[in-house]
C-alpha cells in the first residue's frame, strides 16, 4: 500500500524525530515509506513480510510482546517500534498482537540508516530510545548479551551465596555435642531437623544467654534451649529478601529452605556483609551498634546522602523502598530499646504498627511518618501512661532521625492510633460500615499494615479481623467509586493535564494520579481476596492465583506501577535539596520515549479505574 504524500507528510511533522528533519530528507523517506493495515488475521506475518524496518503506528492500537509474553508497549498513533533491531543487528523476536485494526507505517531499513547518516539528531533520538529499551530489559531480567550489566548484589539470589550444605543435628542432641559441632563446623549457628521438618536453631547467643549464663546442664537436649520455629526464607528469594526479614525479626541468622522447606543451609548476617561491604548491611549494622538516642539521630543523619547515591545506581526502585522501610523498622526498634531501657520493659504485650509507604516498604526520602500501636485487652492506666509515653518517645525519636511527623497526625503519638484488639476492630468496623469521605481516606492508609515488632500472635489476630472487615462489599463499592472519581492526567486528543495550581500548573503530580492510583486499585481486589500482605507488587503477585483481576491487567498495573515508580525516583534525586515538588514533574522536560511510556502508564490505570468501576461500583 502506498500512502498519500501529503498526509503522510502533515503525520510526520507531528511525529518526534521526523520533525527535526529538512524538507528534504523527510520527502526522500515518504517516497520510499510503505503501510500496511493490520489486523488479527495478517498480523503474524507482518514482522515476515516487513523485516527489518522502522515501524510508526498510524491508527488503531497495538502490543508489542517479548518472546516470553511479557508486555513491551502499548503502541498507539505516532508510537515507533523496531529500531532495537536495526540498531543492534539483532533479529526480531518479539512478536506483535491486535488491540485495534489500524494502518502501520514503514521505513525500510536502508532509509532509516541513510537518515541517521544524514542528521545528527534523528540519530541521537534513536541512540537514547535504544538505550532505555535496554535499560527495561536488564530491570526483567532479560538483558542486552551485547550490552555490559551491573548487578545489584541485593538482587542475587540467597542459594547462589549459600557456601556449604547445611549443618543440622535433630532436636534431641545434647547441648554439649551441639556446641562440639558448632566448633568443629567453625559455624556460629546449627539447624535443628526433626523427621526432616526444622524445628528450630541453636545460635551462639542461645548457648551464652540460655545455657551457660543460667548455669544449665551441657547434658540437656537442646530442645530446651533452642529458638523455636526461627524465621525462614527460601533460596529463591534474593539477599534483600534476607535483609529485610533479618532487619524486621531483629536477627544475625537465617535458616534457607528449598521449595519443599527442606533445609539448605544458613545465612548470616556476616554472609550479606560480605557480599555488600559497605552497603545497606554496614548502614543497618551502623544503626543497630548506636547505644543512645543521640548516636541513633547521628547515624542516621547519613542516610539521605547515603541513599541518593544507593538509589541512583539500584536496579530497581523496590530495592529502594524496601531498604527506607528496613532503615525506619531499625530506628523504631532502636527507639523502643532505648525507651525500655528508660522506664523499663512492656507492662503488657503490644504490637508497633508500620502503616501506609512504610507498611507496603515502598517508602521514598520524603516520606513522613505512618504508624500506631496495637495493645493487649484491659489495660489500666498505668500500663496505658507507659504505651503512651512510647509513642511519644518514638515518634520524636523518628521525626529527629529525619522521618517527618504526619501532617494528618497518623502516629503512634495520637490516642487514636493506640488501641487493643477490639478498638482497632471497632474502628475498622465504623469506616466500612459508614464510609464517609474522611473513612475511606483513613481505610487506604490503615489497611496497608506491617507489624515492626512485638506480638506475633496479637497482630495476626487483628490482621485476620481486619482482613474480614475489608470484604464488606458496600465499603468496596464507595472505595471503587472514591479512586474512580481521580482521573488520571490524559485530556483531550490523549495530552497531559496539570495537577497543579498556581505557578506550578503544568506540573504532574505522579504520586497522587498515578502510583497511589495503582496502590488504590491492587488494594480494592486485595481486600475482596482476603489477602493480609501489605506490599503493592505482592499483593498482584498473590492474585495471580485468583480469577478477579486477569493477567493481562495484572501485569500491565506491575509493569506501569515499576515505571512510575522509576522515574519519581530519578526526579526525587534530581531535584533533592532544592524546593522544587518531590512528586511533581513537568512532562515537557522528559524524553519523547518517557512522556510516550507515561501516557501509556496513565491509560493502563484509566482502563483498570473503569474495571474496578464495573465490577465494585454498583455495590456502593
Amino acid at each position: 500500500m502506498q500512502p498519500d504524500f501529503a498526509e503522510v507528510k502533515r503525520f510526520l511533522l507531528d511525529c518526534p524525530p521526523f520533525d527535526a528533519l529538512t524538507d528534504d530528507q523527510r520527502n526522500g523517506a515518504i517516497e520510499q515509506l510503505k503501510a500496511a493495515y493490520v489486523n488479527e488475521h495478517n498480523v503474524d506475518k507482518f514482522f515476515n513480510d516487513f523485516s527489518p524496518a522502522l515501524y510508526m503506528v498510524r491508527s488503531g492500537a497495538f502490543d508489542l510482546l517479548a518472546p516470553d509474553g511479557h508486555l513491551i508497549e502499548r503502541l498507539e498513533s505516532h508510537d515507533l517500534f523496531g529500531y532495537p533491531s536495526l540498531l543492534s543487528g539483532r533479529s526480531v523476536v518479539n512478536r506483535l498482537t491486535v488491540v485495534e485494526d489500524g494502518i502501520i507505517f514503514i521505513v525500510p531499513q536502508p532509509i532509516f540508516d541513510r537518515l541517521r547518516r544524514d542528521s545528527k539528531a534523528f540519530e541521537q533520538y534513536f541512540i537514547r530510545a535504544h538505550s532505555q529499551r535496554s535499560l527495561e530489559e536488564v530491570a526483567r531480567g532479560k538483558p542486552n548479551s551485547r550490552q555490559p550489566v551491573t548487578v545489584d548484589p541485593l538482587q542475587t539470589s540467597i542459594q547462589e551465596v549459600l557456601t556449604r550444605p547445611p549443618v543440622q543435628l535433630p532436636s534431641t542432641t545434647s547441648i554439649r555435642a551441639a556446641a562440639q559441632k558448632m566448633s568443629d563446623e567453625k559455624v556460629s549457628s546449627i539447624l535443628l531437623v526433626d523427621d526432616g521438618a526444622l524445628v528450630g536453631i541453636l545460635t551462639d547467643r542461645d548457648l551464652r544467654n540460655r545455657v551457660i549464663a543460667p548455669g544449665l546442664s551441657f547434658d540437656l537436649h537442646v530442645n530446651a534451649v533452642m529458638t523455636q520455629a526461627p524465621a525462614t526464607v527460601s533460596g529463591r528469594q534474593t539477599l534483600m529478601d534476607a535483609l529485610t526479614t533479618m532487619t524486621q525479626n531483629n536477627i544475625h541468622h537465617l535458616p534457607v529452605l528449598d521449595e519443599n522447606d527442606q533445609p539448605m543451609g544458613m545465612i548470616t548476617n556476616t554472609d550479606l556483609m560480605r557480599q555488600q561491604r559497605s552497603e545497606p548491611v554496614m548502614l543497618i549494622s551502623a544503626l543497630n551498634k548506636t547505644v543512645t538516642r543521640e548516636q541513633l539521630i547521628a547515624e542516621a543523619k547519613q542516610i539521605p546522602a547515603y541513599m541518593q547515591a544507593f538509589a541512583s545506581r539500584a536496579a530497581n526502585t523496590t530495592v529502594v523502598g524496601r531498604l527506607l522501610a528496613s532503615l525506619t523498622d531499625t530506628m523504631t526498634r532502636k527507639l523502643i530499646e532505648f525507651y525500655e531501657r528508660e522506664h523499663g520493659v512492656a507492662p503488657a504485650s503490644y504490637a508497633w504498627l508500620a502503616f501506609g509507604s512504610q507498611g507496603r516498604e515502598d517508602q521514598t526520602l520524603s516520606s513522613d511518618q505512618d504508624n500506631g500501636l496495637l495493645l493487649a485487652d484491659d489495660l489500666n492506666e498505668r500500663q496505658l501512661s507507659w504505651f503512651e509515653g512510647l509513642g511519644d518517645w518514638v515518634c520524636s525519636g523518628l521525626g529527629d532521625c529525619g522521618i517527618p511527623l504526619c501532617p494528618g497526625n497518623i502516629m503512634a503519638s495520637n490516642p487514636e492510633c493506640r488501641r487493643s484488639v477490639a478498638g482497632w476492630v471497632e474502628r475498622f468496623t465504623r469506616w466500612t460500615e459508614s464510609p464517609t469521605p474522611k473513612a475511606l481516606m483513613y481505610c487506604q492508609i490503615f489497611f496497608d499494615s506491617r507489624m515492626v515488632v512485638g506480638n506475633k500472635r496479637l497482630y495476626q489476630r487483628y490482621r485476620a479481623e481486619v482482613a474480614r472487615l475489608g470484604q464488606n462489599e458496600f465499603f468496596l463499592g464507595n472505595l471503587a467509586r472514591l479512586q474512580r472519581n481521580v482521573q488520571v492526567p490524559l485530556g483531550l486528543f490523549n495530552r497531559f493535564r496539570g495537577t497543579e495550581s498556581g505557578k506550578d500548573s503544568d506540573l504532574i503530580d505522579i504520586k497522587r494520579y498515578g502510583i497511589a492510583l495503582i496502590n488504590d486499585i491492587v488494594r480494592i481486589y486485595s481486600l475482596q481476596a482476603g489477602l493480609t500482605e501489605p506490599r503493592t507488587l505482592a499483593r498482584l503477585e498473590q492474585l495471580l492465583e485468583g480469577r478477579l483481576l486477569n493477567r493481562r491487567d495484572n501485569q500491565s498495573l506491575a509493569e506501569a506501577w515499576q515505571f512510575l515508580t522509576q522515574l519519581r525516583l530519578q526526579h526525587q534525586l534530581e531535584v533533592w535539596g532544592t524546593e522544587q515538588p518531590k512528586n511533581a514533574l513537568d512532562p515537557d522536560q522528559l524524553s519523547t520515549l518517557v512522556r510516550r511510556q507515561l501516557k501509556t502508564a496513565f491509560r493502563i490505570i484509566d482502563e483498570c479505574q473503569q474495571g474496578v468501576a464495573m465490577k465494585f461500583g454498583r455495590s456502593g
